[in-house]
């Protein structure tokens, strides 16, 4: 099932309609951060003006990522003296972040108190959306924040796992969570530090158990590899921007974010890129018959 043209746009008053991708997973430590920052990253190398979001609600990640420092986050919004331009950091050519958890520099950053709060910074920020043509946003694993995205801004999911069976479960839970907020989601899945056969046995899995005990379908996205010298530049200070030419998590995020990006060059035969890894799953209605 490809993304379709009424999914993955945010609501704007202005009327533009960039696309929309939340980034998420049931279970924390996945690297939700990571995938989104390389997601947002490869997209402003197409040329895409990108808003990379950061809805986490603890430390927030994306921020020591890029190297920069920023001044209000994301969750200041909630207070209607914090104009929304103020939580904008430059992150390089044609990205913008916005920072989470209690980033800033100015000492009031404090977290959403209720789910009203939470609601009224993330539409506040929404003002913003229409200078951009891709909003990316990493959601973390909190499910109240995960919810929140899915009903004001119904943003394609992808959604991030790793093999373990309690990842798998947890996922579960939150595909389960997203179809009973917002029955026409779309969702994808895509495993993170895996080699291939132990990412297509994981994705397999999770597909398989939506298909059997939910009726719904969720679509493969694809892989990314174990980085050690992405991860082991980022370690060492290196901002992620600087570390990603040249990955081979960057060459794999580049064709998961074809099936976002409707105007990206697809793979041979019309399939965007990155459908080509769902070509080694079997049926998912075996493992569950």
């Amino acid at each position: 099932m490809q993304p379709s043209p009424t999914h993955g746009v945010a609501k704007t008053t202005s009327g533009a309609r960039p696309t929309c991708l939340l980034v998420a997973s049931g279970k924390g430590g996945v690297g939700t951060s990571s995938v989104a920052a390389l997601a947002a990253l490869s997209a402003a190398e197409r040329g895409e003006r990108v808003l990379l979001v950061d809805a986490s609600e603890s430390s927030g990640t994306l921020h020591h990522l890029f190297g920069v420092r920023p001044t209000n986050s994301l969750w200041m919004l909630a207070d209607s003296r914090v104009h929304p331009e103020t939580v904008l950091v430059d992150a390089g050519d044609n990205l913008t972040l916005v920072a989470g958890g209690t980033s800033g520099d100015n000492g009031n950053a404090e977290l959403p108190r209720s789910d009203h709060e939470r609601r009224t910074a993330l539409t506040r920020l929404a003002h913003l959306y229409a200078q951009y043509s891709l909003i990316v946003f990493d959601g973390g694993s909190r499910l109240d924040t995960v919810a929140a995205l899915c009903e004001l801004v119904d943003p394609a999911v992808l959604l991030v796992t790793s093999a373990d069976r309690l990842a798998l479960a947890a996922n579960y839970a939150l595909v389960k969570s997203v179809y009973a907020r917002r029955p026409n989601a779309i969702v994808s899945v895509l495993s993170n530090r895996h080699g291939e056969a132990v990412a297509d046995e994981a994705c397999e899995y999770l597909v398989g158990a939506c298909t059997h005990f939910l009726k719904r379908e969720i679509d493969i996205a694809g892989a990314l590899p174990d980085d050690p010298c992405l991860q082991a530049a980022i370690g060492a200070g290196m901002s992620v921007r600087d570390a990603f030419h040249g990955s081979p998590a960057a060459e794999a995020i580049r064709a998961v974010m074809s099936r976002f990006i409707p105007s990206w060059p697809a793979a041979p035969g019309g399939a965007p890129a990155a459908l080509n890894s769902n070509s080694s799953f079997s049926s998912p209605s075996r493992r569950w018959s």
